[in-house]
């Protein structure tokens, strides 16, 4: 069960098998997932950080 969600993502949205799945490792898997959201949804991942400076904070 608590794998289900990453053969999901290998299997149906990378197209990996298992044997391949098996083979690659963690940060591999990571950065073809980051890719594939990239390719699908180009809004889902917002590379831009917002700077927040001292006089923007409120002071309670």
């Amino acid at each position: 069960m608590d794998w289900d969600f990453y053969f999901y993502v290998a299997e149906t949205l990378l197209g990996w098998s298992r044997d391949s799945f098996f083979n690659s490792t963690p940060a591999h898997w990571l950065k073809q997932y980051i890719m594939h959201l990239k390719f699908t949804n180009p809004k889902a991942l917002n590379p831009e950080k917002e700077v927040h400076y001292l006089d923007q904070t409120p002071f309670l």
